[in-house]
């Protein structure tokens, strides 16, 4: 562990259980992130992405597919 997380750690420790949990949640969010974005950086990623949309279209064009009443 380096010096600079011993001594976040350490000020971490003197918080309330409750503070403790969110800056572990956020430190759990980051990192979680950090998973994503090194899987979607991969080429294997973008291969896995290609195939799923030209699956995709090809169901779109058989008519397989319906339009969603859901709008973001």
């Amino acid at each position: 562990m380096t010096e600079t997380l011993k001594r976040v750690v350490l000020q971490v420790e003197q918080l309330s259980p409750e503070e403790q949990d969110a800056i572990a949640e956020v430190i759990e969010r980051e990192l979680a992130d950090r998973k994503w974005e090194a899987l979607f950086a991969s080429p294997a990623s973008d291969r896995f992405l290609e195939r799923l949309e030209a699956e995709a279209r090809r169901e779109d064009a058989a008519g397989l597919t319906q339009e969603s009443m859901d709008r973001w």
